[in-house]
């Protein structure tokens, strides 16, 4: 494969590695959303708000890998590659927000001693969330074997996470039928 080919494969398949992160995270918020409106399960809220963080990441990573693929211009001499790395300083502040929201609601249930309604739902929920999330890190982890890029690296190690996330949601909610 010519130099100028390949790189345009790499091109593509960072794209479509960015594209497929957002509406993996689009599909897990719309099923978790479901689920813990059945359940009423912290947990599953956990893992929501962490859903809709990582489809507000994963669109600034599929923005800033847009960015940066693009052609060196008058400004910017060597390219706009360097976008890539800031990415990461945004996802901090993401982070940090949605813990102290998830911090405050979790305080508010144990509080109010609520427990977790139709686990089953959430349990059957969880199990799909992990199935599509392990899915996309193997995608990921294929783009990044081509393409060496350190947004999709990132995103990648973010979703793996979420595959161990989801994991020990499932197991508070098998925890809570008993």
């Amino acid at each position: 494969m010519n130099p100028s080919s390949e790189k345009q494969s790499n091109e593509r398949l960072m794209r479509r590695a960015t594209q497929a992160a957002v509406l993996t995270a689009i599909l897990l918020i719309i099923i978790k959303l479901v689920a813990w409106s059945i359940t009423g399960s912290v947990s599953i809220l956990a893992s929501l708000v962490d859903s809709m963080l990582d489809a507000v990441v994963s669109l600034i990573n599929l923005l800033a890998v847009r960015y940066a693929l693009t052609p060196p211009d008058s400004e910017h001499r060597f390219g706009h590659g360097k976008a890539e790395p800031l990415v990461g300083f945004v996802q901090v502040g993401f982070i940090c927000a949605s813990a102290i929201f998830l911090v405050l609601h979790a305080v508010e249930r144990l509080r109010l001693s609520m427990d977790v309604q139709h686990a089953e739902v959430g349990i059957a929920v969880m199990l799909v969330a992990t199935v599509i999330t392990s899915a996309l890190v193997v995608y990921q982890r294929y783009v990044i074997r081509q393409t060496r890029s350190t947004v999709i690296a990132a995103d990648s190690l973010h979703y793996l996470t979420d595959v161990l996330t989801n994991i020990s949601v499932l197991a508070a909610l098998i925890l809570s039928l008993y």
